[in-house]
């Protein structure tokens, strides 16, 4: 990885982390995520932009931690069958989504 290079992807993460700032909502960001990543990774494009857009700004836009935060509080409050269906859709659905995003990258190449 180039200087240049990881320089672009620490403004790529800055830009989705502010993003990820005005939009509060776990499950909109979890799916936007999705589709983007499913989106880019169809796409022949170089490794390194690939790296920026990937690990630079997805990585940063999507924030694991905030979905385990939600799910926390889930099982803080004592609903165990929520937290388990909505970790099972949720990811399920997330993978249905990326995979939405892989196809339509490769329907518009």
């Amino acid at each position: 990885m180039t200087k240049n290079n990881f320089i672009i992807i620490l403004i790529s993460a800055y830009l989705a982390t502010f993003l990820r700032f005005y939009i509060d909502n776990n499950f909109l960001v979890s799916i936007l995520g999705s589709f983007f990543y499913g989106f880019v990774i169809a796409r022949s494009i170089s490794h390194s932009k690939k790296e920026i857009l990937l690990y630079g700004f997805c990585s940063c836009f999507t924030s694991y931690s905030g979905f385990i935060f939600l799910l926390y509080e889930i099982f803080k409050d004592g609903y165990f069958l929520k937290l388990f269906v909505y970790l099972n859709l949720i990811i399920i659905f997330n993978l249905i989504i990326m995979y939405l995003g892989f196809l339509i990258s490769r329907k518009t190449t």
